[in-house]
């Protein structure tokens, strides 16, 4: 998550929240368009990739191309859901695919599929894949839930067997990505090997060319077996610069651009020809309370800081509107979001009423006083963020009226997220995570997840909550997926009950795509937007 959360700083520094229609979701007008065979459609990226190989790079950019090329045995979809990819199904307790104390897990894979040399895909694949992840001399981004598992079976070519050494709920996370085992088994420097720049792959395009600082293309593959893509290519245009990619976007020069500035929004709904589709994602900014500072060990203060907040008013008049409010640590895209929480809503008296009941009294210029001290505290942000900053304005207007004073103090982006946070050497601060695609936060919640004293964790509140350790455990020992989500439901309730942090809002991603685009759809994970492209194409001409 810490990984996830940095490349999001560098990549997405401006905040972008929202939707126009659901996720996936085809209007009436889509679903009569005529798509035409062919074509080339021209992608633009701020970013170039450093690798294709999506093992050993984090950057979004490297993501985005590997879903080109690469197959998973189960992804996700539209909506956040697995869907199967190589596998035939998505394992479960209840197909059989998990056994029941959750450590065996069997995939079923599809027959008749094949690499870009043609070489069939099997079970083998699967098995190096895991045994390069576990190679110690390969530089890859993560080992975790890799490194549980003690052992995969391959009983024939289509069947994979993983048994892990114990219960790993975020299972279905693991193995996104697969290699090709007759190209790498025999290579000796797997970080160096040409195959990173020029790979093979199972997925709907086949790498063609690279031209470094400038675009990399990709053909369609015939044999993909979901069949042959309707476009002929797709070309990634490498444009550093955001108002680079306005201007060819005006110029007609490129397709599609993802990742559009929250300030370039009203620029871009001008340009003839240019739909923009902003949808919603699982990044939730929040407000964290410092638990180990006085002020904020009083329970009635943080609630009636929470009470004080007024979250639609934000994201109206900050984000105008394209934002969803949050109101726990859950994405409404997420499996584990409950639909039945009541949303908090701003009021003003029973916040009054709380800092009365903590013994807090208005002073001569409004702001609450006890025992001769102000009420008021410091709100750490990392800079660089005008959204940010213009929420942390709010929320100061928002408490003062309620008789909180409230400094914002901007921090270097750097050094807030490296000292401020990770030592937490902060009153209250505003920042946002990445929410997984697996709802597991025992890394945020837990007490022992309290960065120091040996201890590497995100629980930079420093919440201290005996039933919070026991759920945040327990979630992750659970195999029966109803019983698990029943557990994050009640997550849910405890943050918004005994209030470490004050959720804000999930952001969102704006996207521009050209109105002769068909079937664009966008996927609220942090793989970027190219995960259905193979059904891409243009509309035919009238």
């Amino acid at each position: 998550m810490r990984k996830l959360m940095i490349l999001l700083l560098i990549l997405f520094i401006v905040v972008i929240t929202g939707c126009s229609h659901k996720a996936g979701t085809l209007t009436p007008e889509e679903k009569k368009v005529t798509v035409q065979q062919g074509g080339q459609l021209k992608y633009g990226s701020l970013n170039e990739p450093n690798t294709l190989n999506p093992l050993i790079s984090n950057l979004l950019a490297t993501a985005e191309v590997g879903k080109l090329v690469f197959s998973g045995l189960v992804v996700t979809g539209d909506k956040g859901e697995w869907v199967p990819d190589l596998a035939v199904d998505v394992p479960t307790t209840v197909n059989g695919g998990v056994a029941a104390d959750g450590r065996t897990v069997t995939y079923r894979l599809r027959q008749g599929v094949t690499w870009h040399d043609g070489t069939p895909f099997t079970a083998a694949d699967v098995k190096f894949t895991w045994q390069y992840i576990m190679n110690q001399k390969v530089n890859v981004v993560s080992r975790d839930g890799y490194d549980r598992i003690s052992s995969i079976e391959t009983p024939d070519k289509y069947t994979v067997v993983v048994k892990f050494r114990e219960y790993y709920a975020p299972y279905l996370t693991l193995f996104g990505t697969i290699l090709p085992k007759h190209k790498l088994e025999n290579v000796g420097d797997l970080n160096k090997d040409p195959f990173n720049r020029a790979p093979i792959g199972t997925g709907p395009f086949k790498f063609r060319e690279w031209q470094v600082a400038e675009a990399l293309i990709f053909e369609a593959n015939p044999a993909y077996y979901r069949g042959k893509p309707v476009l002929d290519s797709i070309v990634y245009k490498i444009v550093p610069e955001q108002s680079l990619l306005l201007t060819q976007l005006k110029t007609g020069e490129l397709d599609v651009v993802s990742n559009i500035a929250f300030s370039n929004l009203e620029q871009v709904k001008t340009i003839d020809g240019i739909r923009t589709v902003i949808e919603p994602t699982m990044v939730w900014e929040h407000m964290d309370f410092n638990l180990d500072n006085v002020l904020f060990q009083d329970l009635r203060v943080r609630q009636a800081i929470a009470a004080a907040i007024d979250r639609q008013a934000i994201v109206a008049n900050v984000l105008k509107g394209v934002a969803v409010p949050a109101y726990g640590d859950q994405s409404p895209l997420s499996w584990a979001y409950n639909p039945m929480q009541q949303p908090p809503t701003r009021d003003v008296n029973i916040a009054r009423e709380l800092l009365a009941q903590a013994g807090w009294t208005p002073g001569p210029d409004g702001i609450m006083t006890k025992e001769n001290k102000k009420l008021a505290f410091a709100l750490a942000i990392p800079n660089g963020n005008r959204q940010r900053e213009q929420t942390a304005q709010k929320i100061v207007e928002q408490l003062k009226e309620v008789g909180i004073a409230v400094e914002v103090r901007p921090v270097d982006t750097q050094l807030f997220f490296s000292d401020i946070l990770k030592n937490r050497q902060f009153e209250a601060a505003i920042y946002a995570w990445v929410a997984g695609v697996d709802p597991d936060n025992l890394n945020l919640w837990h007490s022992r997840k309290i960065p120091g004293r040996g201890n590497d964790g995100q629980n930079y509140s420093g919440w201290r909550n005996p039933e919070i350790d026991k759920l945040t455990e327990l979630g992750t020992k659970t195999v029966d997926v109803t019983a698990r989500k029943d557990i994050y439901f009640r997550i849910q309730d405890i943050i918004r009950e005994d209030c470490p942090v004050v959720p804000l809002y999930f952001r969102g991603n704006i996207d521009a795509v050209k109105v002769t685009v068909a079937n664009y759809q966008t996927n609220p994970t942090p793989a970027g937007n190219l995960w259905n492209a193979w059904q891409w194409g243009f509309t035919a001409a009238k």
